[in-house]
């Protein structure tokens, strides 16, 4: 099962992302933006096997500058060990491309591993396609900037991403 998480959900939303990540960042970054006025509005997502909290998708209100295009950043995602290549997050995925495009979102970015990411419809170096990162990324990691057009929209522009994850160091080595 999968449903918008509440927020008397956030100690298992910030649980999921420790152990998937084995850091603290990425809690710290998700609780962040949860509370960062320039990321709402936001689409989380929570998914269970049993009763049991076992995945979880954050994506956060995005810009791209000069068009009318309403555009979202998928970060994080993330998936309790044990239920690692299941599906759990690519059926979060397909679950929140469902709901934002209900939302009229017309395109997703994703900075992540394009082996990955691809398998669910996202075009590798967005960059190149006239979507250039919020903050400057090493050109190796430029086919893990990404993004998805979840309606027909011609427009092109600087991404800008909420205040919470604009910060260099999440863009960088």
């Amino acid at each position: 099962m999968i449903r918008i998480a509440e927020e008397k959900d956030l100690r298992d939303i910030l649980e999921i992302h420790r152990l998937a990540f084995n850091e603290e960042d990425e809690a710290e970054l998700v609780e962040n933006l949860l509370n960062d006025p320039s990321a709402h509005p936001c689409l989380s997502l929570l998914s269970f096997k049993n009763e049991e909290s076992i995945g979880h998708i954050l994506l956060t209100k995005a810009q791209i500058v000069g068009t009318p295009l309403n555009a979202y950043l998928l970060a994080p995602l993330a998936v309790k060990p044990d239920y690692h290549y299941k599906g759990t997050g690519k059926r979060l995925m397909r679950e929140a491309f469902k709901q934002l495009k209900q939302m009229d979102v017309d395109i997703v970015f994703v900075l992540g591993d394009p082996a990955y990411y691809t398998q669910v419809g996202f075009q590798t170096n967005a960059g190149k396609l006239g979507y250039p990162t919020p903050v400057p990324i090493p050109a190796k990691w430029a086919d893990a900037w990404m993004m998805m057009k979840l309606h027909d929209c011609n427009e092109t522009g600087q991404v800008k991403v909420a205040d919470q994850i604009s910060a260099p160091e999440y863009w960088s080595d």
